[in-house]
């Protein structure tokens, strides 16, 4: 009976290796790991740029912007429901976007379902300045999350008013009707008097 059992044995040794054993069953440390990267255009220009300063351009409402977010898988391991947020500033209103716009929290979400090792997948927000008060920074923020991971970008750029030219004040109107009405009342006037 022990030489069937140490028969038994050494076969499933040389059948079984244990390395085999481990490498089929044993999942190993996994390596999650995910980038985000949040650049802005303005809508006349071809490049991107992780943010534009005041020296670039000031916006101004009525123009349009584009925000590109590419999202990259950094790690070894697939990744599976990522979530995506982008938070708008107040000054912006999304003309177009890759998910749902919540216009109460100023953010658009979305969902990446699966995204493997190395794998990188590119979106674009479109966005009018609606509204702005003085010359102020805005920052546009973007996240990706699940689980196991999570990163952060943003987006600087600066928004200002439009500059009118100074074309005179009221006081002029005022003072051009009052001068236009004494006129036409002191031709009336000299009309009576010369009896026309």
């Amino acid at each position: 009976m022990k030489k069937i059992i140490l028969a038994f044995l050494l076969m499933l040794a040389l059948v079984f290796p244990t390395g085999v054993l481990a490498d089929a069953y044993s999942q190993g440390g996994t390596d999650y790991s995910v980038s985000i990267d949040k650049k802005i255009r303005p809508i006349n220009d071809s490049n991107f740029y992780d943010n534009i300063g005041k020296d670039q351009k000031v916006f101004v409402p009525g123009d349009v912007m584009d925000f590109n977010i590419l999202v990259e898988n950094t790690g070894k391991d697939i990744l599976n429901n990522l979530i995506v947020k982008d938070y708008y500033p107040i000054v912006n209103q999304i003309i177009l976007a890759p998910g749902e716009i919540n216009r109460i929290n100023r953010q658009v979400t979305w969902t990446i379902d699966t995204l493997g090792a190395g794998e990188t997948r590119n979106f674009t927000l479109r966005a009018k300045v609606a509204t702005v008060g003085a010359s102020m920074s805005q920052t546009n923020v973007a996240t990706v999350s699940n689980n196991n991971v999570y990163d952060r970008d943003t987006a600087t750029f600066y928004v200002g008013g439009k500059n009118s030219p100074n074309t005179g004040s009221n006081d002029l109107l005022i003072g051009s009707v009052i001068a236009l009405t004494l006129a036409l009342s002191a031709l009336t006037l000299r009309k009576l008097a010369r009896g026309y």
